[in-house]
């Protein structure tokens, strides 16, 4: 696949270099090799020539032109082109993939399309993946509905390429935020029975505690027995399990499951924040001051020194989030990735600093942050704030647009890009809404194929079809997409960019609604109709193994 090609390339190029110009000498990441701009130019090129210009003292078409006398062609993988007068543009080298290969590339995606770029990794990574771990404090907001599709999505692709993945969530059960929240529902709670309380400055307000309380009172009758100074840890508890509960019902209608629920108050019940504490004062970063206990971070890169537990003796989150990260290092991860929330951008060099004072040297730990999402509706913004109550929580999107939707057009943008969510466009059944565009072309090759079926074009006479009856452009051009796949798909899992994989959907999708248009599938030149079939069965699985990496169902009628 194209990858394989890439590997080809870079390595028959390094040989053409060596026995050209013995005097260079050349590493695999000295040869680029990309896919032109211009496809007039080829299929894939490589500016080789250019980069060596200076080091030869010689004009880049020369290089190119000695490289190609040396070059030595497989044409299982590329071949010659005519038309790009032997594949030298300039400083340029330029290549088309050969017909043999364009012929192998669609019976492997019809004949065993679970391998197609299946297992890339030569030495595969263990990864542990924390992703969403919002606060058991309310219901999930829009936000946390765009972090468990980007985290879902990134353990997909890294399990596509062949590492090794454990999804994490992260539960904060431990602190002052829970404490309140407890308080807060205690405090409704003695307001239904007409006493005078109100709910602590900085507790919790809005509909959905009042709700909250009502369960656990119509559930949990023993709350009738009950000392007041006993409401607060009571329904503390019993609020953070209900949560918990919602918070696990709510992901798994997204797809989303989890491999392990860590709890940050083991952390704190099994000595693990203390031994932080005294492995970094051993080494002389902690001192006392206003009666507060600090860490040097300002040592390592942060601006300032930070808070680990506070005058009252309380453990800050910066603590527990530090003895988070010794719990996954010693679980012998390769890599660790932790998806943060849009207001931890100054958060993150103080817990990177503690990372280098305790000399973690593995799991490399990577941050990602994922940048607020505002939804519009009528064209006009909804409001959110999860304590005041006016939210829109990710159980309200996903009844309003459905799930495939919502996880689609969360995987459309970067990352670190704030990101405007048009629910009226996200329920559009049109061309403009780009999951619709995209199932709808996986619906229509189901339907051509139902179609053929009816006229006696069983899938063992499609199995059976010859490639090379393909030959307009429309057919080659889809054939040229498919071998972008596996490309496509570690990329966009080492890069973190779930959105490549999204624009790959609608590239696919264009080209066969443009080839469906042109052209006529099913015809009276049985050979032909054969091919196209076959073509069609090829784009099907591929649309529906992109669909699934992105987790978004492949209707077969619309």
């Amino acid at each position: 696949m194209k990858e394989e090609v890439r590997s080809y390339l870079s390595r028959s190029l390094r040989d053409a270099v060596t026995e050209a110009f013995p005097e260079i000498g050349l590493t695999p990441a000295q040869v680029v090799v990309e896919k032109p701009k211009n496809p007039s130019f080829g299929d894939i090129s490589s500016p080789l020539p250019v980069s060596l210009a200076r080091a030869l003292k010689r004009p880049p078409a020369e290089i190119a032109r000695r490289l190609m006398d040396s070059f030595r062609w497989d044409r299982s993988f590329i071949e010659p082109d005519p038309e790009l007068g032997r594949t030298v543009r300039g400083g340029f080298l330029n290549f088309r993939l050969s017909r043999e290969y364009l012929n192998d590339l669609l019976g492997r995606l019809v004949t065993a399309p679970e391998d197609f770029g299946r297992n890339q990794v030569r030495v595969p990574h263990s990864i542990l993946l924390e992703f969403v771990s919002a606060n058991p404090t309310g219901p999930m907001v829009v936000v946390n509905a765009r972090a468990a599709a980007v985290g879902d999505v990134t353990a997909r692709l890294h399990e596509w390429i062949g590492n090794s993945v454990k999804r994490e969530y992260y539960v904060n059960d431990y602190g002052r935020q829970v404490k309140l929240l407890g308080a807060s529902l205690a405090a409704r709670y003695l307001q239904s029975k007409g006493k005078g309380a109100t709910v602590p400055e900085g507790g919790y307000e809005g509909e959905y505690v009042t709700e909250l309380t009502q369960r656990i009172v119509r559930e949990c009758p023993e709350v009738e027995a009950l000392e007041e100074h006993d409401l607060g840890e009571f329904f503390q508890t019993r609020a953070l399990e209900y949560n918990l509960i919602d918070q696990r019902r709510i992901l798994n209608a997204f797809g989303v499951e989890y491999d392990t629920w860590f709890r940050e108050s083991i952390l704190h019940r099994e000595g693990q924040t203390d031994a932080v504490m005294d492995i970094l004062g051993k080494k002389g970063l902690v001192y006392e001051a206003d009666g507060a206990r600090w860490f040097r971070s300002s040592g390592f890169g942060d601006e300032k020194d930070r808070v680990m537990v506070r005058g009252d003796g309380e453990p800050t989150y910066f603590l527990a989030d530090i003895a988070y990260h010794v719990a996954k290092a010693e679980r012998g991860f390769d890599e660790s990735y932790t998806f943060w929330g849009p207001d931890h951008h100054g958060y993150l060099p103080r817990l990177e600093a503690a990372v280098e004072a305790l000399e973690l040297r593995k799991p490399v730990f990577k941050n990602f942050i994922i940048q607020q999402v505002n939804l519009i509706r009528d064209g006009r913004p909804y409001l959110m704030s999860k304590r005041r109550g006016e939210i829109v929580t990710m159980s309200d999107l996903i009844d309003q647009v459905g799930v495939d939707a919502a996880r689609y057009f969360f995987l459309m943008r970067r990352l670190s890009s704030h990101f405007d969510f048009d629910m009226d466009l996200a329920v559009r059944r049109s061309e403009d809404n780009p999951v619709y565009y995209v199932q709808y072309a996986h619906a229509r090759t189901c339907n051509v194929l139902l179609h053929a079926a009816a006229r006696g074009y069983s899938p063992e006479a499609i199995a059976g079809a010859q490639p090379d009856a393909l030959d307009q452009p429309e057919e080659l051009e889809i054939l040229k997409i498919a071998a972008e796949f596996p490309h496509v798909v570690r990329l966009a899992a080492e890069t973190v960019e779930p959105r490549k994989l999204t624009s790959y959907a609608e590239t696919v999708a264009a080209a066969f609604h443009q080839f469906y248009q042109k052209h006529r599938i099913v015809t009276d030149d049985s050979p032909r109709t054969k091919a196209r079939l076959l073509l069609t069965t090829g784009v099907k699985n591929l649309l529906r193994m992109t669909l699934g990496l992105l987790g978004v169902t492949a209707p077969e009628r619309m």
